[in-house]
């Protein structure tokens, strides 16, 4: 990248941060982050840690050289890893991104480290690791909704993916089976049998809390009364529609298909608005595993930054 280039979109970064720091979105990412980094940390202090369960990604590779030399703390060895990932993939991310992941990783480094003294004993290490990785999985869930990141694995996950086209889930299996198989080796199948009950818990609540309790759903419609369809839920839905422009394969009669994406909890009202409209209208309803776009998750807050256009012309 020339020096330009480079100022020029270090200068458009900068002017995205400022117009976020003079809006809510910005805070309330960060309400969200203070909110469920608090709750992580006092999970993972008083029933995670006490348990020699491993955590998944960073925070178990800082809590495995925890447990084997005593030092550094969690917060400390977790905030001493994300340094190099920053390093490694700050140009490519929005500042705003990375600058929310930095204050998410002091967050989380200075929480664990406030929370270090608590103490919540439950003698069951399966109830341990299912009640440990159910109020992580929360906490960690309500700050990724809103936007919010606390470094680790996303960093350099997102790097990975965007260079080299892997999946990050398949970067973080990889982290999280090291993980495990360190806790055989060190304190045994036991442990490491409960780290991995503790990991997927985590994972599935993540999961549910991201996506599961407002799921996102897109939907194909393709009905005699296209324009009422459409407007309608624009006007009782408030989500953007799109028109295909289809035939019948039997009828060769052009079809305006209506396309939406909602969340699960409109489905059944977009059902009561279809039947009023033309009970006869065909609908496929088809899950999502992500769904990026105004109205729901901008591309700034999953880490890109803006450039000026490409220009599709190749150079000749």
């Amino acid at each position: 990248m020339n020096r330009s280039r480079f100022m020029a979109r270090l200068r458009w970064d900068l002017e995205e941060l400022l117009r976020a720091l003079r809006g809510w979105r910005f805070y309330r990412t960060l309400a969200a982050m203070a909110a469920g980094i608090t709750l992580t940390s006092i999970v993972l202090n008083s029933v995670v840690l006490p348990a020699r369960l491993f955590p998944a990604g960073i925070t178990g590779i800082a809590a495995l050289i925890y447990y084997l030399f005593d030092r550094p703390s969690i917060g400390i060895g977790y905030l001493l890893l994300n340094i190099p990932l920053f390093v490694i993939g700050w140009r490519e991310f929005a500042l705003k991104y990375v600058v929310t992941s930095l204050l998410g990783v002091f967050m989380f480094s200075a929480a664990l480290e406030l929370t270090r003294a608590w103490t919540f004993s439950i003698p069951d290490p399966l109830m341990g690791s299912i009640i440990g990785g159910a109020a992580v999985g929360l906490g960690s869930g309500f700050y990724l909704r809103f936007g919010g990141s606390a470094g680790g694995l996303d960093i350099l996950g997102t790097y990975i993916k965007k260079r080299f086209a892997i999946p990050m889930g398949t970067l973080f299996n990889a982290v999280n089976a090291i993980n495990l198989a360190a806790a055989w080796i060190v304190f045994g199948v036991s442990v490491a049998f409960y780290s991995g009950v503790y990991i997927w818990v985590t994972s599935w609540m993540i999961d549910k809390v991201q996506t599961g309790f407002s799921q996102r759903r897109a939907v194909f419609i393709i009905t005699n009364k296209p324009e009422a369809v459409a407007e309608q839920v624009m006007k009782r839905l408030d989500r953007g529609v799109t028109y295909f422009h289809g035939a019948g394969a039997r009828s060769s009669d052009p079809k305006k298909i209506v396309y939406s994406v909602i969340n699960m909890g409109e489905l059944g009202r977009l059902k009561d608005l279809l039947f009023q409209i033309d009970p006869d209208a065909f609908v496929a309803v088809h899950e999502t595993n992500e769904v990026i776009g105004r109205r729901f998750l901008t591309w700034e807050e999953e880490g890109y930054r803006r450039t000026t256009p490409i220009d599709p012309t190749p150079d000749l």
